[in-house]
């Protein structure tokens, strides 16, 4: 960014309210790349940490989601022959790998500890150093119950395997979420992704899965695949009901600072928006409609900017069952 540019406008015109203070920055500068990069790593790091509101609750969280995540890849994913989703369904495979062709059975915890710190290295300034260390707890609990809780035998039937080891998965990644944190991983590396370079990374991480359980139905059977696609279908319906991270909610403001408000939510949010030309049907003066369509995780925020911004807004908020196109969602799981 150029000098003009930084004159213009620097994050610390910004105060901890997220309210701009008396010099705003031109809508120009405001759109450049790289400011709206910075802001929306701000953004991150804010929304992460503030998460975290009380420690307690968000450690009994972690800590109940991720005995609850271990139970089940103890008890249903090794029973059924499955992959969970992300990191660990790799290392659940090279555990399965190397015991098939070595005839070595590896621990859990070693592999994911070093995946993992890898991953949280690279996340951490991005993600912020209070949600990455509760995350990384979680792995840390979640590995070690893994090779402590015994293999107990429920049943030979793998379809009720993957639908309640679903269950059972969603809920564990659910309660984790809810306190604030996440698995690590897969969760790390893509949120990371997502945040610095603006793209939709949930598609990668469905590749990767998907890759992975080519591999595993090649090594071990197709059957094997066939019910971990059933198992995880499962988990992410009912993840979507714990968690509400994938709810969109679309918002119409009728304001006469649209362009700013526009400006701001997209530098911060990364959402853009469809600004429309309207008549106020009682005053009858020009006025302006910001149309946004935005995570429903993200309500309260981008209504505080719009607020910080144009006090006197209106703001209809609605729900959005369907939304096809290009928007950008902040992949987490």
């Amino acid at each position: 960014m150029s000098e003009e540019k930084n004159r213009d406008f620097n994050l610390s015109d910004i105060d901890d309210n997220f309210r701009y203070k008396e010099k705003h920055a031109p809508r120009t500068a405001i759109l450049d790349d790289q400011l709206v990069d910075e802001k929306y790593v701000e953004y991150i790091r804010e929304k992460n940490n503030n998460a975290i509101e009380d420690n307690g609750r968000t450690i009994l969280g972690v800590v109940l989601g991720s005995v609850i995540n271990a139970v089940n890849l103890a008890i249903f994913v090794d029973a059924g022959g499955f992959l969970p989703s992300g990191m660990s369904g790799l290392i659940v495979l090279i555990q399965r790998l190397v015991e098939k062709f070595m005839g070595i059975v590896l621990p859990f915890t070693p592999i994911s500890l070093v995946f993992n710190i890898a991953a949280a290295l690279f996340a951490i300034k991005t993600l912020g150093k209070k949600y990455t260390i509760y995350s990384f707890l979680s792995v840390i609990i979640y590995s070690l119950l893994t090779d402590m809780i015994p293999h107990i035998y429920l049943t030979d039937d793998r379809l009720l395997l993957a639908v309640f080891g679903g269950i059972v998965c969603g809920v564990g990644q659910g309660v984790v979420l809810n306190a604030g944190a996440s698995q690590g991983g897969s969760d790390f590396i893509a949120m990371t992704f997502s945040v610095k370079k603006g793209i939709n990374t949930f598609g990668y991480v469905t590749a990767v899965n998907v890759a992975l359980m080519i591999v595993s139905g090649v090594v071990f059977g197709m059957e094997s695949a066939l019910y971990t696609i059933i198992f995880l279908y499962v988990n992410f319906q009912v993840l979507n009901v714990i968690y509400k991270k994938y709810a969109k909610k679309t918002l119409f403001i009728v304001t006469e600072k649209a362009e700013e408000i526009a400006d701001d939510i997209r530098a911060t949010t990364n959402h853009s928006s469809t600004i429309v030309t309207g008549e106020g049907g009682f005053s009858k003066k020009p006025t302006k409609i910001v149309y946004m369509i935005i995570g429903a995780d993200e309500q309260s925020f981008v209504r505080k900017r719009i607020r910080a911004i144009d006090k006197n807004a209106f703001i209809n908020v609605m729900d959005s069952s369907l939304v096809t196109g290009n928007f950008y969602i902040r992949s987490l799981n």
